[in-house]
């Protein structure tokens, strides 16, 4: 029996409780910025786009800045919870939780929201992006051309809230994970670039028959 085991029968020897978001989360709406604001000063700003392609699980950097102004938006802090509420595209991942890791004061533009809680924060991310929490989360989405997440509806799913201890090793353990995938598809990215140089160096060597008539009369 692993030590995950062991823990879930010590703590939670009645199963593990469930509770809907908006009782363990404060959930608050992100406010919007005028596109004349952003880029134009040292304020660093979260943009709801940014969720689905610059931040992962963990935001330990924030790559955009805005003018004074971004201070009327929402003020996050370390451990808060950040899901884009808006999409454009069916592709991206509509509620894609990422935890804010910074000490750094920054704000929250418009078409997303923050999640306030008393969690492990990684914990409250791997279970917002789970499969089982995503069918339920599809449910609060509405739009056609523009989809959009309710967060109303979203504050009303349960979710499972055991011990902070199994949560601490149940993050142990997918972070781990995580990096170990994030390293085996590195070493394969690289594998794959070297066999594609090989693949068009003997391509081209094949293809060149200048050369190999050359070497024949050679």
């Amino acid at each position: 029996m692993s030590r995950l085991d062991n823990l879930i029968k010590e703590r939670c020897p009645n199963g593990v409780k469930y509770a809907e978001l908006g009782k363990v989360c404060e959930i608050t709406k992100g406010r919007g910025l005028s596109k004349s604001d952003k880029g134009t000063g040292d304020i660093p700003i979260i943009l709801y786009g940014e969720l689905y392609t610059t931040y992962g699980n963990y935001i330990d950097e924030v790559v955009s800045s805005a003018s004074e102004t971004a201070k009327n938006s929402l003020l996050i802090a370390k451990n808060d919870l950040l899901l884009p509420v808006s999409s454009t595209t069916k592709e991206a991942q509509i509620g894609k939780a990422s935890v804010y890791r910074l000490e750094d004061e920054c704000y929250l533009g418009g078409d997303a929201i923050r999640l306030r809680h008393k969690q492990n924060p990684g914990f409250l991310m791997y279970v917002i992006n789970s499969t089982a929490f995503e069918k339920q989360k599809m449910k609060c989405v509405s739009g056609t051309t523009i989809n959009h997440l309710n967060p109303g509806k979203l504050s009303k799913i349960k979710v499972p809230i055991p011990p902070l201890e199994v949560q601490n090793e149940i993050v142990q353990i997918l972070d781990n994970f995580a990096e170990l995938t994030a390293e085996l598809t590195a070493e394969l990215t690289a594998e794959l670039s070297n066999r594609k140089k090989q693949y068009e160096c003997y391509r081209d060597l094949l293809l060149n028959f200048d050369e190999n008539e050359q070497r024949e009369r050679e």
